[in-house]
């Protein structure tokens, strides 16, 4: 339901669009992306580590891709290599859903903090608690996080 007139070819753009076929390895890590995360909440780490690293290398672009790599690798007890991710995911906050980007500043803030970057940690406790978007839990674990830290 595109205004008339249309200025901005709404309309015209959704037409095109829809024509279009999506493309195959963008959709594939997708479906890759999707079947890592429910391995990982079933606890397959092996098969959701195996699914999560195809899709990023499928499409290297996506930042929930690499969220959810970091937490496969996190639970492997991978810190380093979860924080790189996270900080990928971070890097490319602008096409990150903002609930899922006030989790990888939090999760990303614990990593810090359990590795002694304290200043680090705070910063991203910090940006967690006042992201816009953020989930209310996510707010609140950061500021409980800032406050156990003394930090104001």
């Amino acid at each position: 339901t595109a205004p008339n007139p249309d200025p901005q070819r709404v309309r015209q753009q959704a037409a095109e669009r829809l024509r279009r076929a999506p493309d195959a390895d963008k959709a594939e890590a997708y479906r890759l992306s999707l079947d890592g995360w429910r391995r990982l909440e079933s606890r397959n780490l092996t098969a959701a580590l195996r699914s999560l690293q195809r899709s990023v290398a499928l499409n290297d672009d996506d930042p929930v891709a690499h969220y959810r790599l970091g937490r496969v690798l996190e639970a492997r007890k991978d810190d380093a290599g979860a924080l790189a991710q996270f900080e990928q995911t971070i890097a490319d906050a602008r096409r990150c859903p903002p609930p899922l980007l006030g989790n990888t500043y939090l999760d990303a803030a614990r990593l810090h903090e359990r590795l002694g970057q304290s200043a680090e940690a705070i910063t991203y406790y910090r940006t967690a608690a006042a992201l816009f978007g953020a989930a209310a839990d996510t707010r609140v674990a950061a500021t409980r996080a800032l406050t156990r830290l003394h930090v104001q």
